[in-house]
């Protein structure tokens, strides 16, 4: 469906229509799919709606009515015209069909000119290879369309042009590949009922036949098949045609494809379809009524889309209160309210689809020592980004686990907290209990795991020794005084946080040996001495097992604090 009305329906003789239809299993069988991963491998629902705003308030009811009876992660077609390229706010829809469990179909779009789209300008599939792959797509495969209906003028600078279209085809396939593997690139979907009658409008095979003549192989190129299966003519015919121009036109269209050398298995996504009703902003009796066009709909989705071939079915369309897709929208001019067909599909039994994601998960910060004192325990904070696709914690629990390796540690699983959930680029940190044995050395890897299924970024891997405790001595001289024997402050940062604790030197400088178990071997802390009326003096200090000297020099004094107290400096 163009944006613009069509002039000419063509109704193709049933006993051709018969004889595709019958030899449609053959399409079916198994094949291998040239794309990141073949969409009907996994539990897929195919219920779909087609949109004209990216907002919630079309995501909404459309997630309540492809996810509805069973359903999870239906799908959702819209287009971005190439002045609208903004990560951000693209960013923010993709989020949110993230959160709704919607899977998105984009359709690639230039610029519309007075009645009709531009052609795309010189290397602008660079321009849309680059905007595509900085986004966060909700699931791995990026289903991208590339334009529409490019056998009519208006859809293509005013002017047929298969060959162009094929240049422009070959070449953003190539530029999205190049960006990432994960782009699953489809065909502009093609209006079967176009006639040939040059420079408005190609008949579809025609077109086809042109595209690959300009570039051969062309269509063994695409992921998958689009097509534009509308119930035509007039967009009123029976749910049980077959052939070219009805519903069942992809059969037709995958035995096209075959005569241009196609082998492989293509899924089916039809994108557009559906039928016109007499209720819109105007009456138009000459239109079946919107309950006869739900039942259409039941009988097609029940029959002609029951195709174990078709990804998805995108009906046009959600919502469209203007002229001339009125009579297609599910919606009423009216209120909020929704013609018959929304509920009819909304009743519709549907599969919980389950989509492959990028589990992916970065650590920012935090580490587990590589050394520590035997017998005792540590918490470690360990915070980890989510750099993947999945919203952490939305359908299963996520968690940090330890391999075997960390049983002698006594590292248990920490769970993130139920109903707390992570969205991508944002963190969440974990906190692990860690016990030191009273020897040994030991390797363990670090995994997070969304339910049972691992994640896919690599573990966090650490080895760690057990070792005896650091020993300190310390020591100082004073200013103005033979002895410095007294207490002091001794202040420590370090990995394991901040401590103080009081410390007494003898009269030859030193203190007695002091068991730091607190501080790690091999590991670099900052130690202050303090003591009245003298200036505090730091050094930095790596320690290691046994008998380390923390040798602070001579203390300052602190002349201000003196002056401001000099009663009690002279009497200590």
């Amino acid at each position: 469906m163009r944006f613009l009305s069509k002039n000419t329906q063509t109704l193709i003789t049933s006993c051709i229509s018969a004889i595709l239809f019958v030899i449609a299993p053959n399409i079916t069988q198994s094949q291998e799919v040239f794309a990141i991963y073949d969409p009907l491998s996994a539990p897929n629902n195919k219920y779909g709606i087609h949109i004209i705003q990216a907002t919630p308030d079309e995501s909404s009811p459309a997630a309540s009515l492809v996810n509805s009876s069973g359903g999870d992660w239906g799908y959702i077609t819209f287009l971005i015209e190439s002045k609208d390229r903004n990560e951000s706010k693209w960013q923010e829809f993709f989020n949110d069909l993230r959160r709704r469990h919607l899977i998105p179909i984009v359709r690639l779009a230039t610029k519309p000119v007075n009645e009709y789209w531009e052609v795309p300008y010189e290397k602008e599939y660079e321009a849309w290879a680059d905007f595509l792959d900085n986004l966060n797509w909700p699931v791995k495969n990026r289903y991208v369309v590339i334009y529409n209906e490019p056998n009519h003028a208006k859809e293509w600078g005013n002017f047929v042009d298969a060959k162009s279209y094929a240049k422009v085809l070959d070449q953003t396939i190539t530029a999205l590949k190049s960006k990432n593997r994960d782009f699953f690139v489809l065909n502009a979907g093609l209006d079967s009922a176009a006639p040939s009658k040059l420079p408005q409008y190609e008949d579809q095979f025609k077109f086809m036949e042109l595209m690959n003549e300009e570039v051969p192989g062309i269509f063994n190129k695409l992921d998958g098949w689009v097509s534009h299966s509308y119930p035509n003519p007039g967009f009123v015919g029976s749910p049980d045609a077959t052939g070219r121009g009805s519903v069942r036109g992809y059969i037709w269209e995958l035995q096209q494809l075959r005569k241009f050398g196609v082998t492989k298995t293509l899924p089916v996504f039809i994108t557009e379809t559906g039928w016109k009703h007499a209720e819109g902003l105007k009456l138009d009796p000459s239109l079946p009524d919107a309950g006869t066009v739900a039942s259409y709909y039941l009988q097609a989705f029940q029959s002609a889309w029951n195709n174990p071939q078709i990804v998805a079915v995108t009906p046009f369309l959600l919502s469209y209160l203007q002229s001339p897709f009125d009579h297609f929208s599910f919606k009423k001019p009216e209120g909020n309210e929704y013609y018959p067909v929304y509920q009819t599909l909304a009743n519709l039994t549907k599969q919980a689809g389950k989509p492959i994601q990028d589990i992916l998960a970065k650590l920012t910060k935090g580490e587990v020592y590589s050394s520590i004192v035997a017998g005792e325990t540590y918490s470690i904070s360990l915070t980890f980004k989510n750099t993947g696709q999945p919203i952490w914690n939305d359908s299963s629990i996520v968690s940090l686990r330890a391999d075997t390796g960390a049983k002698e540690l006594g590292i248990d699983p920490v769970e993130i907290a139920r109903g707390m959930k992570i969205e991508p680029g944002q963190e969440y940190e974990f906190k692990i209990n860690l016990r030191a044995p009273l020897s040994g050395i030991y390797k363990v890897s670090l995994n997070l795991f969304d339910g049972e299924k691992q994640f896919n970024s690599k573990p966090v891997e650490f080895t760690t020794e057990v070792k005896s405790p650091v020993i300190l001595r310390v020591k100082t001289a004073l200013t103005w005084k033979k002895s410095p024997a007294g207490n002091y402050y001794l202040t420590v940062k370090g990995p394991t946080g901040d401590s103080m604790q009081l410390v007494n030197i003898n009269s030859e400088g030193g203190s007695n040996k002091i068991e730091a178990r607190y501080l790690l071997p091999d590991y670099t802390f900052e130690f202050s001495l303090e003591r009245k009326f003298y200036k505090p003096k730091s050094i930095n200090l790596k320690v290691y097992a046994g008998e380390n000297i923390l040798d602070f020099g001579t203390l300052k004094p602190d002349i201000l604090a003196i002056l401001l107290n000099l009663p009690a400096f002279w009497k200590l």
